[in-house]
This record gives C-alpha cells, structure tokens and sequence, in this order.
C-alpha cells in the first residue's frame, strides 16, 4: 500500500481491511472532516454477504457488521456486534455469543439474536455455486435464547468457527430488505457496519460516510471514504502520482512497487507503506 506524506498516520498499526481503522488524517483536517481517496484493483463481484467471496469482502467489512471481527493488530477474532462470544465447553460444539445492547441497521430497524440467525441461516439456503455456504460445513443449526443470545450447535467440533463468524460472508443484514432465499439483487446495502454505502457504480466507485449509528470496536479516522476500482494498476498509480487517489491497496505489480519504493523522493511526496498479514506498517 502506498499513500501521501500530507496524511499522517495515527497509530503504527492500522487495519488495511477496514478502511475505517487506516489512521489517514491530513495534516490539517479534523477527524471528523476527513476524506479520502483509495485506489484498488479488487472490484466486489456482488454486495450480499451471502454470495460474498474475496474481492467483495474489502467493502463488506466497511458497510456491514460480524458478531466478531479483527481489531488492528489482533491475530483472534474479537466480538464486534456481539458483547461477548466464546465456546460453552472444552468440546468446541457450541459457540455462544450474546449482542452489544442498542444495535439497529442504518435503516433504523433493529438488530437482535433472530436477525442474526436469519442471517445465517440464509447463506446456507441460498447455498450460492462458489460462495461462502462451504465455511458452515461444520454448522449444524442456530438457537436463539431471547433478544441477545445465540448458540451456534456445531456437528462436529470445530475450534476455528469463530474465525468462520468473522469472515464478511457472515454479515448481519435485516430480513425486511435481504430475501430468505435468494440474492438481494437491487444494488443496495443495508448494514450496521462503520460506514453506510451512500452510492456504487459497479467496476468503478463506491462513495461511504460515516454511520453516526454504528456500534462496534472500529475507531473511525475518516467521514468520508471513496474507493475507486481500477481494471488494472497501470492507471490505479498513474491516479495515485497526479494526486487523484491518496492511496492504493492491492494490485501493485512487483515492478511497480520496486518502481515506486526507489523513486519515493521523486514521486510527488508518496510515503510506502508495508503490508503485514491483515495489518499495515507504517515506515
């Protein structure tokens, strides 16, 4: 990844996953006023969870909500749109999580135990050819227990469900706008996540802004963030030296990243930035 010597970095380590959690600030500009740019190659092939794989997931994990996800710097998952979350034996065959309290789409429409199993539950109907139904292999059913509590009965033990929940297949999506049992095919999204999907053009821009409703672990740094989708990354850094997109983030060709690093005093004030599993490291 690379970004502009005019954004300073918050933390040493930032989410590169969560766009919510990339520390980009201007030098000038609060963070609650920040905006950015950022330049990638990897275009979502759909916006339901429920057919969501790879490339898709980059926006998903901005726009929508997991019972647990990665914070900065974490190797395990943590809970997110659940309080707290975690197998009820040494057995692994039944994983427990219980919701934060007050959590609501940015619809407005609310978010407790049922609305997660029918999220759940969903994926493994619609049962989509290559899509995320396979990681519930190990899923036997869905128990809720009042507003806030749900079990995930395993049919075998499984130790990195919890990892399964934190993919962005698993998103929490409200039963009033995602079908039961086919994709949601309106080009819309309706999340809990950091950040609400204000606008998409498909193959080529996705606007979001701040969710002023949101509940969860992310420390957002930007209001506002646009992510531009290149086909390839010739023009993603062409973008990127004539100060189009503050960042990029995926795509870079092995020449075109040695390219960049040894000419960083010649390229318009880039500063590089070292990608490390999910997480960047700023140098």
């Amino acid at each position: 990844m690379f970004y502009r010597s005019r954004l300073q970095a918050s933390a040493a380590l930032a989410s590169l996953t969560l766009l919510a959690g990339c520390g980009l600030l201007s030098d000038s500009g609060s963070e609650t006023e920040q905006r950015i740019s950022v330049g990638t190659t990897s275009s979502p092939s759909t916006l339901d969870p429920a057919a969501a794989w790879d490339g898709s997931w980059e926006l998903m994990r901005n726009v929508f909500q997991t019972l647990v996800s990665f914070p900065t710097g974490s190797t395990s998952p943590e809970p997110d749109a659940a309080e707290e979350c975690g197998f009820t034996d040494s057995s692994s065959m039944a994983y427990r999580c219980t919701l934060r309290p007050g959590l609501k789409f940015s619809n407005g429409d609310k978010i407790d135990a049922e609305t997660v199993k029918y999220s759940i539950d969903r994926i493994k109907t619609i049962k989509v050819k290559g899509g995320p139904a396979g990681l519930l292999g190990s899923l036997d059913r869905v128990e809720t227990k009042g507003d806030d509590e749900v079990i995930f009965h395993l049919a075998k033990a499984d130790a990195t469900f919890p990892f399964i929940l934190a993919t962005p297949a698993m998103s929490i999506v409200p039963p009033g706008e995602y079908p039961a049992d086919r994709i949601r095919d309106d080009g819309k999204v309706t999340g809990s996540g950091p950040y609400v999907l204000d606008s998409y053009e498909q193959g080529k821009q996705a606007e979001l802004t701040k969710n002023p409703g949101y509940k969860g672990f992310a420390d957002r740094k930007n209001s506002a963030v646009t992510i531009r989708y290149f086909d390839d990354s010739a023009p993603m850094v062409e973008a990127l030296k004539n100060k189009e997109i503050d960042a990029t983030y995926r795509g870079l060709t092995a020449e075109e990243v040695i390219g960049l690093e040894d000419n960083k005093k010649d390229n318009n004030g880039l500063q590089i930035v070292e990608s490390v599993g999910a997480d960047i490291r700023f140098l």
